[in-house]
């Protein structure tokens, strides 16, 4: 039973829903009726809901059921209490280091088994994690733009440009298929901006924040602030690589 609005994205609406069934608050994502008879837009949709379906984690949000009412197809998920990062940070500035610490170890680990399923995320920032009340432990949103490595036909080919520039590792801005170090890339600038209150590629516009991401070396977190730890610092460097292959190995690498 829809009880109200939640918020509302590209393809989708999430309700405040009760599951009178089970006697549950339920978040309700439905397709929006425009996109709903688009053969395209309804495999995206259903990708998203099988791709966070198969994932088991503290740090990813949980679905409960996937179907299709009324020839809309639907997702029921878990109704977080809390707020996004990017409010919190709003609201607050700058996190003390040892939160910040948390949110990317936490955001790794939720990444580390996403990845373990074959999953990439593709656009993970801030407004992607939510902050359950009333712990703050991270929980990853939206796989909209997930896709299996191993799909054969993926709905987004290669060639297009998929996700948030602010936060887009380079390969991904390229229009090149990637793989879950595109993810690591996207958690080295949220931790970039959490310790310095910057981005660390930035511009004007989508063209010159490309832009920035193809030629621009940011400086190191700690050059900009003096009470960014070193190791934590290096560690940001090293997820902010242009190259692929000079990243940590896996999200596990990263926690650890």
């Amino acid at each position: 039973r829809v009880l109200g609005v939640l918020g509302q994205g590209g393809m989708g609406i999430v309700f405040r829903a009760a599951d009178t069934r089970l006697g549950r608050i339920v978040a309700l994502k439905v397709m929006q009726p425009r996109f709903a008879h688009k053969t395209k837009s309804r495999q995206r949709f259903m990708r998203e809901a099988r791709a966070m379906a198969a994932i088991k984690s503290d740090h990813v949000v949980t679905i409960y059921e996937v179907g299709v009412a009324n020839d809309l197809p639907y997702l029921a998920m878990e109704f977080l209490e809390g707020e996004a990062l990017d409010s919190l940070q709003k609201k607050v500035g700058r996190l003390p280091s040892s939160q910040v610490v948390r949110i990317g170890k936490e955001t790794a680990h939720g990444l580390a088994v996403a990845h373990a399923h074959g999953l990439v995320h593709r656009d993970i920032k801030p407004s992607n994690l939510w902050l359950e009340a009333p712990t703050g432990r991270v929980k990853i949103l939206d796989f909209g733009l997930a896709r299996l490595n191993s799909e054969s036909h993926p709905v987004s080919q290669a060639g297009l440009i998929v996700g948030t520039p602010a936060f887009m590792a380079p390969e991904q801005a390229r229009g090149e298929v990637v793989d879950y170090r595109a993810d690591l890339f996207s958690l080295g600038c949220v931790l970039y901006w959490l310790c310095t209150g910057q981005l660390p590629f930035k511009g004007r516009d989508v063209l010159s924040t490309l832009t920035a991401l193809a030629t621009e070396q940011p400086e190191p977190p700690q050059a900009i602030s003096a009470d960014v730890a070193p190791a934590l610092s290096d560690l940001i460097v090293e997820l902010l690589h242009k190259d692929p292959r000079r990243r940590p190995v896996s999200g596990q690498a990263v926690v650890d």
